[in-house]
């Protein structure tokens, strides 16, 4: 009988394990450790949340954030289920599904880091969980959409005139100051939301307006507040050290 336990067992952890596999995109390549030259670091790696920060990741635990709904971007679906990693980071889990915050923001400025694992990558911070700065390998690259870009939410041609990405397996910083869009008092929208983006220090779009999103996001609508959200696209890649602090 402790045979028979020992093999199921044995056999549930080997077909978790497989699964887990199968759900990485098939395109992605792991990195590979000492195979880039070495960059800059930013400035900004390490910086620690100020006074009155709303800190949404140190390392520790997932509490401040939920798994988000399927298609329902806006709504909770328990809670986050990406693993917590060595370095005090925190790694997707490919087919788990994008993290949503508890809370909901409006005017804000946030600070993250990531490192990418290999390539394709493909992640990104949601502003809302609507305005998406995203997150993709392409360090050494001078075509396709450079990382940091706020593709979903902008015009073509108005996209990043600087490449500021560190080599894979580098933390990397991302900084944003996000400015909600307005309505009157009836609702009517009377300003678009606007964005200023720093990556690993340079700054990538300077009080960039932005459009109603496209795709998936696009079916949200704009509102005044809504969740910070960080996307699984399945494909690995890592966060730390992310925090916000509120604009009144």
């Amino acid at each position: 009988m402790k045979t028979i336990c020992a093999f199921v067992a044995v056999s549930l952890v080997a077909g978790a394990a497989f699964a887990a596999e199968e759900a990485v995109d098939r395109r992605f390549v792991a990195a590979t450790a000492g195979a880039y030259p070495a960059t800059p670091v930013p400035a900004t790696l390490g910086a620690k949340p100020p006074a009155g920060a709303v800190v949404l990741f140190a390392g520790k635990n997932l509490d401040a954030w939920a798994k988000k709904a399927g298609k329902d971007w806006l709504k909770e679906d328990g809670p986050a289920r990406w693993k917590l990693v060595e370095g005090g980071a925190v790694e997707v889990v490919p087919a788990s599904d994008s993290l949503i915050s508890h809370q909901k923001f409006g005017d804000c400025r946030a600070h993250l880091e990531f490192r990418t694992l290999g390539a394709p990558t493909n992640s990104g911070i949601y502003f809302q969980a609507r305005y998406e700065v995203d997150i993709n390998e392409s360090f050494g690259r001078t075509d396709g959409s450079a990382c940091g870009n706020l593709g979903n939410c902008t015009p073509k041609g108005t996209g990043p005139k600087v490449r500021a990405s560190r080599a894979p397996l580098e933390w990397q910083t991302l900084d944003v100051e996000f400015r909600a869009p307005r309505f009157d008092a009836a609702g009517k929208k009377t300003a678009n939301a606007r964005a200023t983006v720093w990556l690993n220090g340079q700054k990538l779009y300077d009080e960039q307006e932005l459009n109603l999103p496209t795709g998936a996001a696009g079916r949200l609508g704009e509102a005044p507040t809504g969740p910070i959200m960080l996307q699984e696209h399945g494909m690995p890649v890592q966060f730390r050290n992310v925090w916000v602090v509120e604009k009144k």
